[in-house]
């Protein structure tokens, strides 16, 4: 074979690979609009697997988008530069392992971190044990608090953004002030915060201990449970089945959801909680001796006023506080979970939508009415043949300030996935010889 023939022969094949490896991007919507990075320099600064899942990102006020990890063996803080496209580590955050959707901006820019163990570490069950009335419930709790017996509690952080710009080794402390323990053995399972009249908000796992942290007086209190049933109704049935997100309204108001899928609110006037009328959409199970109900996951508000919510059955809902009105807008998917969700630039909610340790889609729901739901799939970036990655897990969404959406994976060796919205999405596959 000559080398001309030989230089063909190559070509095609070559060509013949690419279109192979180009299977892998997903053809609901323009593939130059999703991309992802790591989190750091590879085999010098990124964060290692076991300890990158992200678990928590916000968009600060001068554009950078912050994040934490849950691992193994510690948390990290990390930090998506605008100026450089690159993720750079801050280090480790105390003695937390984990840190829940507990990550806010004060209005100074510095950040608040809810931390704690690892809620995606698995709870060891106990196989055999001693019937009885509700016996596999009262075992199932047994084994959730069990990794929590020696634990001291997680620590409420906070980080100086403005003053440190240093990247850092996994083995470097992320140089954070540690403002205590708002509930004694347990963790930060979510963060809300009202600037204005200086108070934290938070909710603790696995007792569902709501708090209240004045910022001001440096002082913590807990103003009890927002949910006193042990249930498991979730689709993580070892987790206890907790309110996953806090909302401050105006009003100063802060939106949970409570007992029995109810809306409930902390009232800071009489500083006590509030049962609403209002019940969240999902599955509801009552029996003599049994009672599930779904918990919130995400509060989204816009910028009109509206506010919407989602749920651990993975509905998608708009509350409306003043009528005490819920409107069930609907289920993205027949699975389970919303697990992360944010208001794109285009007036869709964007979601990640799908039960813990199984495949997690894109679904967006226009909030105009024009479109309804639209289902993007799963997330996959091909840059052959420099990297390619299909990602099934997802734990944390935020919104960056010139519309793209952050997207934190949340699989052993994580990545920070970014989604540009405004492609024109295809319907039944992209076909060239047919543009739409």
């Amino acid at each position: 074979m000559n080398r001309t023939r030989f230089a063909a022969l190559f070509s095609l094949l070559a060509a013949l690979g690419v279109a192979h490896a180009q299977k892998w991007i997903n053809p609901n919507f323009d593939a130059h609009r999703l991309d992802l990075r790591t989190l750091g320099y590879p085999d010098v600064t990124e964060i290692e697997a076991d300890n990158s899942p992200i678990t928590a990102l916000v968009t600060a006020s001068n554009g950078r988008v912050y994040g934490a990890t849950s691992g193994k063996t510690a948390s990290f803080l990390f930090l998506y530069d605008r100026a450089i496209n690159k993720v750079r580590p801050l280090g480790r955050i105390g003695d937390a392992r984990g840190v829940h959707h507990a990550l806010v901006q004060d209005y100074d820019g510095s950040l608040f971190i809810g931390g704690g163990l690892n809620m995606l570490a698995p709870v060891p069950l106990t196989q055999k044990f001693q019937g009885g009335f509700r016996a596999t419930e009262q075992q199932l709790w047994k084994d959730v608090c069990a990794p929590y017996t020696n634990y001291s509690g997680g620590h409420l952080y906070r980080y100086d953004a403005d003053a440190d710009k240093t990247t850092r080794l996994t083995s470097e402390p992320c140089p954070v002030e540690d403002l205590g323990v708002p509930v004694p053995g347990d963790s930060i399972y979510a963060l809300a915060l009202d600037a204005r009249a200086r108070q934290l908000y938070g909710i603790s796992y696995p007792h569902a201990r709501f708090f209240v942290w004045d910022l001001g007086k440096k002082k913590c209190r807990d103003v009890g449970p927002v949910v006193e049933r042990q249930v498991y109704s979730g689709p993580e049935r070892t987790w206890r089945s907790v309110p996953r997100a806090l909302h401050v309204a105006p009003n100063g108001r802060v939106y949970t959801s409570g007992e029995d899928g109810r809306v409930i609110y902390y009232d800071p006037t009489s500083q006590k909680l509030v049962r609403t009328t209002m019940q969240i959409p999902g599955e509801y199970w009552e029996a003599w001796n049994y009672h599930g109900y779904p918990v919130i996951e995400q509060w989204i508000a816009d910028a009109r006023g509206n506010l919407f919510g989602t749920t651990s059955d993975g509905y998608l809902f708009q509350m409306r506080a003043d009528r005490e009105q819920i409107v069930n807008l609907g289920k993205p998917r027949i699975h389970r979970r919303v697990r992360a969700a944010v208001l794109g630039p285009d007036e869709r909610l964007y979601m990640i939508c799908g039960e813990f340790q199984d495949t997690c889609k894109l679904v967006s729901y226009d909030t105009t009415g024009r479109e309804g739901f639209r289902d993007w799939g799963v997330l996959t970036v091909d840059r052959s043949p420099y990297y390619a990655k299909r990602a099934y897990q997802f734990d944390a969404m935020t919104a960056g300030l010139d519309g793209t959406i952050f997207i934190g994976e949340s699989d052993r060796r994580a990545c920070l996935f970014m989604f540009l919205p405004g492609g024109r999405g295809f319907e039944g596959g992209f076909n060239p010889s047919n543009p739409r």
